[in-house]
């Protein structure tokens, strides 16, 4: 959902709320660990079904976000609108598991998955999100609404769900801490976090450029 400077919206796709009724219905062996995301100022914009958890990753975002957080019991008495998507989350090979659930279902056709993966955390995660949704597809309407052609754009990613936005970049750049698949395709690679790594791809890539050009 590309925004304005605003904050407003100026595309918004949203997962249809019975394709969302039936994810849930197909991930019920994974409910702890899953979520619905709403479009809402404030309050219940995450929807789940129980607050309590062994997962101190899950744990430690619950506490930070708890004015954004609402409860249902069960999780599908709170689809009365159309959700931004379904949100998964756990322990790696579980998260493996229902992606792979989600990916063989007769209806997956109704939905697109973005999986982010942390193996050294032992920690993923899994958007279920209209077909049409993706990083790499939002980055496309914004740069298209300002007139850039892809040559122009340069993005950084890290993670499986930056796929689609490294691909249409026409400067793609992972992450020197990224996941191995992302340095497979030959794109520029720049340092880790923890070494500024989006400060030194910004120098290297942007601030040299306009400055050659200058």
């Amino acid at each position: 959902m590309p925004g304005s400077d605003t904050g407003d919206y100026l595309v918004r796709n949203l997962l249809a709320l019975e394709t969302a009724r039936k994810v849930l219905h197909l991930t019920l062996p994974w409910r702890e660990g899953v979520g619905v995301v709403f479009d809402r100022p404030r309050e219940n914009q995450l929807v789940l079904e129980s607050f309590e958890t062994d997962d101190p990753i899950r744990q430690a975002y619950y506490d930070r976000n708890k004015e954004f957080l609402g409860c249902a019991k069960p999780l599908e008495t709170c689809l009365t609108e159309d959700p931004l998507q379904v949100m998964l989350s756990g322990k790696v090979q579980p998260m493996r598991a229902a992606e792979a659930t989600l990916r063989d279902a007769a209806f997956s056709d109704e939905y697109r998955l973005a999986a982010t993966v942390y193996e050294s955390r032992d920690f993923a995660m899994i958007d279920v999100l209209h077909p049409e949704c993706s990083k790499g597809a939002a980055l496309a309407e914004w740069a298209a609404m300002r007139g850039y052609d892809r040559g122009e754009v340069m993005a950084v990613g890290d993670n499986h769900n930056d796929i689609e936005m490294l691909s249409y970049a026409g400067i793609p750049i992972v992450m020197a801490n990224g996941v191995a698949e992302l340095k497979n395709f030959g794109w520029h690679q720049t340092t880790s976090n923890d070494e500024n790594g989006v400060a030194v791809a910004i120098e290297q890539f942007a601030l040299r450029e306009a400055a050659s050009c200058a």
